[in-house]
């Protein structure tokens, strides 16, 4: 079996190591990868074989002469690409034209990962040429009953993300040793955003030895570096440039803390819990791996004065937190394997590519 895992630009930055997991785990199950990222992301992979680089930009007509050269780097110069692949998986929205085009030229299957609940409903609008097998994979278990229940009915797969926990949990919050925060946002809700980092800055400034890291996108996006400054803790923040790039950065401190509730996976998250560090985490009924209590504190309000006190309390009571991150490492050692997505995968991949895969309506 061949696959074709295509990502868009946002995707390929934000989950670079999901996709290389994908990739080395299906490549260790006997299956051929292929890799298609867009020219225009400067993410790097650390793969046996280079990713294909395609062009995600230019007229709506130009798709299919685009989508022809990726298939062109595939079966080489001047050979017919049908067949040579079976499955095209496509991650992020932007990639969800090209992924269809692809499919098409190769007679492959389908396959859209919905890896946030924005994406259910642009799922279910979605028309293909007659005869293309398409199924919809589900990274968590609410993603796939939203796709059940819609209007459309769409079949889905369930593939639930996971992630490697190392030999040892990383000690957090040890004894003599400046406490560190990672404030885990895209920015991208300007609001609970700053209200949670203004919580942060607060406690911040009246712990005097706890360090902040903070992405740089996120401090753009919402402002966050005028709240800093009023603050008066800029000499305890830094600025991560490419967060996915420094994630072992983030898998070396003691907290996390996540306010983005937009409904999305984030493996960068499964990564912290399996690490063992303390999470501290917005409610999302989307995301299944914000257990309270048992994978992550909750702010009693999603507030500016919810954020401090749910910070303050993980620093104050050090033995509880600590038992927390070893909580979250278990859940995530139990039921949320990098293995077990892998072989989730090939499960729905034979499936997709078996007599029962479903042919979507065509768009006439």
């Amino acid at each position: 079996m061949h696959v074709l895992l295509l990502a868009d630009a946002p995707f390929a930055e934000h989950e670079r190591a999901l996709l290389e997991r994908i990739s080395a785990g299906l490549t260790g199950e006997g299956i051929r990868v292929t890799l298609a990222i867009p020219k225009q992301t400067g993410a790097t992979f650390s793969m046996v074989t280079d990713p294909i680089r395609y062009s995600d930009r230019g007229l709506i007509f130009t798709q299919r002469i685009r989508a022809e050269q990726v298939a062109e780097a595939i079966a080489g110069p001047g050979k017919s690409p049908a067949g040579l692949v079976d499955v095209v998986h496509a991650f992020g929205g932007a990639a969800w034209a090209m992924g269809a085009t692809l499919a098409e030229i190769f007679g492959a299957a389908l396959a859209y990962e919905i890896w946030r609940g924005g994406l259910v409903d642009r799922a279910a609008s979605l028309r293909h040429q007659p005869g293309l097998v398409v199924s919809f994979f589900a990274p968590d278990r609410p993603i796939e009953r939203a796709l059940a229940s819609g209007e459309a009915g769409m079949t889905s797969r369930l593939t639930p993300w996971g992630a490697i926990a190392p030999p040892k949990p990383t000690p957090v919050l040890r004894e003599g040793q400046t406490p560190s925060v990672v404030f885990l946002s895209s920015g991208r809700d300007a609001e609970p955003c700053r209200a949670a980092f203004d919580g942060v800055c607060q406690v911040v400034r009246e712990s005097q030895d706890v360090m902040v890291f903070v992405a740089s996108e996120s401090v753009k996006r919402a402002g966050l570096w005028k709240m800093a400054e009023r603050a008066g803790v800029l000499d305890r923040l830094t600025l991560i440039d490419r967060l996915e790039d420094r994630r072992d950065l983030v898998l070396l401190s003691d907290i996390v803390i996540h306010p983005d509730a937009r409904h999305e996976q984030r493996t960068i998250l499964l990564d912290a819990m399996a690490s063992g560090l303390v999470i501290i985490a917005a409610p999302d009924p989307m995301v299944s791996v914000i257990m309270p209590g048992i994978t992550a504190s909750i702010p009693d309000t999603v507030s500016s004065g919810g954020w401090h006190d749910a910070l303050e309390k993980a620093l104050r009571d050090r033995d509880a937190s600590v038992a927390l991150g070893l909580s979250a490492r278990e859940h995530i050692r139990q039921t949320r394997r990098a293995s077990a997505h892998i072989a989730s995968l090939v499960d729905a991949y034979t499936w997709l590519t078996g007599s029962d895969a479903i042919v979507m309506p065509s768009s006439g």
